[in-house]
């Protein structure tokens, strides 16, 4: 097996890990998994039982090609773990994952021949309108097409959103500016961190609002700073109502964090020690600004606030807490 990519397969083989043949491949950078990405698996999915292919799979890179290209860091929407456990969730039966920099120089019609059809056994594909692979991007639907046939090649049209087409560059620019609704709607699911929570400056706790505090992955966006509206889940699946603040915590202090933003969520209606634990924050709605206080008394009374408007927000939803 060739050691620039590796494989994760479902849970459906984790008592073996088949090597891939007859394979029904989608090929993406899949960065976030947005609804668009999700018809491309879907299309997979579905080439493979009119073909009656043994699998259906993914490829992708570890790390975004464009930030490799342009020597810029281009945050992603998931971090690998995630990406991975989302595209596996969708059925497929494995998602290949490549390094980039070991591809970069290899060139689309080698890219086919040795990889895709000799490692990972494909005999189709499926691509975006705009996909492209290979050395300086020469690969195409019609590369593809030329190798496996018309009929073992789809390509999925763009799909648009809010007069836009949903791309990963048009989800991140509303995460950052603080548009989290649109942005996951053209997820087709919340936005999300999921960390370890760690130990803050237990200020929250003087005021009888304990918060859990999270540090972003290194690769991960950051959202707008502010504050949301957000579901928490805790390791053993409960769910709660959370108020969470993105950004540098001003508070009440001139001690700001300003080189590194976090994540600390109010946990309503619950009290327990989760430090240590992994704790997934879903931004569902952005409430107002991050900004400092005078006292003590007048952030609480802020937070409270903030309960009431995520109350209000979440009324609509059909979410069950806890």
């Amino acid at each position: 097996m060739n050691n620039s990519f590796k494989i994760f397969w479902s849970d459906r083989y984790k008592e073996e890990r088949p090597i891939p043949k007859n394979s029904v491949l989608a090929l993406g950078t899949f960065d976030g998994i947005h609804i668009a990405h999700k018809k491309l698996l879907f299309e997979a999915l579905d080439l493979k039982n009119r073909i009656q292919a043994d699998f259906a799979g993914a490829w992708c890179f570890e790390q975004s090609p464009a930030s490799i290209l342009r020597g810029v860091d281009i945050p992603a929407l998931t971090t690998l773990y995630q990406k991975i456990s989302i595209m596996l969730s969708q059925g497929l039966d494995f998602v290949a994952v490549g390094d980039f920099k070991s591809f970069s120089s290899v060139t689309a019609e080698d890219f086919i021949d040795n990889i895709l059809v000799n490692e990972l056994g494909c005999v189709a594909t499926v691509c975006g309108f705009n996909h492209k692979f290979g050395y300086k991007g020469l690969g195409n639907s019609n590369l593809l097409r030329s190798k496996f046939s018309c009929e073992r090649v789809i390509e999925v049209d763009e799909i648009t959103m809010f007069g836009e087409t949903v791309s990963s560059t048009s989800i991140r620019e509303k995460i950052s500016s603080g548009d989290i609704e649109k942005a996951n709607a053209m997820l087709g699911r919340c936005f999300s961190l999921s960390s370890a929570v760690v130990h803050g400056k237990r200020l929250g706790r003087e005021m009888q609002f304990p918060t859990a505090n999270q540090c972003f992955p290194s690769e991960l966006i950051v959202p707008k700073h502010g504050i949301y509206a957000t579901v928490c889940t805790l390791e053993d699946g409960s769910k709660y109502m959370g108020v969470s603040n993105v950004g540098v915590r001003p508070t009440i202090s001139d001690d700001i964090d300003t080189h590194v933003a976090n994540c600390e969520t109010y946990i309503c209606d619950f009290s327990g020690d989760i430090y240590g634990q992994k704790l997934t924050i879903e931004f569902c709605a952005y409430l107002r600004e991050e900004k400092r206080f005078s006292s003590i008394d007048e952030l609480s009374l802020a937070i409270s606030h903030d309960k009431a408007n995520a109350i209000e927000f979440f009324k609509n939803t059909n979410l069950n807490f806890s």
